[in-house]
């Protein structure tokens, strides 16, 4: 059985491989999507976006966030799907943190990215920046002391594919302050799980 890959875009948002059955599997396997198909996923049911000082819970957390992109490129196993992000929005974000009020807006910076999922086992995925260099998530927030922007940065983000192949995951990939005053962590873990992904309005399911 040889694998077949996906790729939808988050938070970020998305890739993922997907399973192709014999010749004569049942024909409730997907076909492969073709390039310039648009995919999507929400969060997982259930599941919220944080993200937490290193090793605690203290820090944001977003009830909702959305992730779109494209097929850009989908070879046969061996090999790796990739695809540009270009929507990675976040909402109903909250703070926990003595001192925050509310939380105005989380947004990521210096889309489009790039998503690639490999077929090797596990389902790796990487979430890579394009032409800015790094991967940019910009906070602002509404304190006692005033309001306050933190500026959060990481090279590249690591994750899965998982459930069925279609559900991607990010879980405590680490962003290092790039700008913000001394109330802002110096750092933040990340963490996110998205699906069911959806190729244009069907969901893909193996």
């Amino acid at each position: 059985m040889r694998n077949r890959l996906f790729a939808a875009a988050t938070a970020l948002i998305a890739l993922i491989a997907l399973p192709a059955g014999t010749a004569d599997a049942a024909p409730k396997t997907p076909a492969l999507p073709a390039v310039g198909n648009p995919l999507s996923a929400d969060l997982v049911p259930g599941t919220v976006v944080t993200m937490y000082s290193p090793g605690t819970t203290s820090g944001f957390k977003c009830t909702a966030s959305h992730l779109g992109g494209t097929v850009a490129a989908d070879p046969n196993a061996p090999g790796t799907l990739s695809g540009p992000v270009d929507t990675l929005t976040f909402g109903g974000c909250t703070t926990n943190i003595p001192g925050f009020v509310s939380v105005t807006s989380l947004t990521m910076d210096n889309l489009p990215y790039t998503l690639a999922v490999s077929d090797a086992p596990g389902n790796p995925l990487v979430l890579l920046p394009t032409s800015a260099g790094y991967l940019q998530a910009t906070l602002v927030a509404r304190t006692l002391a005033g309001n306050l922007t933190c500026v959060f940065r990481a090279n590249v983000l690591n994750g899965n594919a998982t459930n069925n192949l279609t559900q991607l995951n990010l879980s405590a990939q680490n962003l290092t302050k790039a700008a913000g005053p001394s109330l802002c962590f110096s750092s933040i873990d990340f963490s996110a799980s998205y699906g069911p992904v959806t190729q244009g309005a069907a969901a893909l399911v193996n």
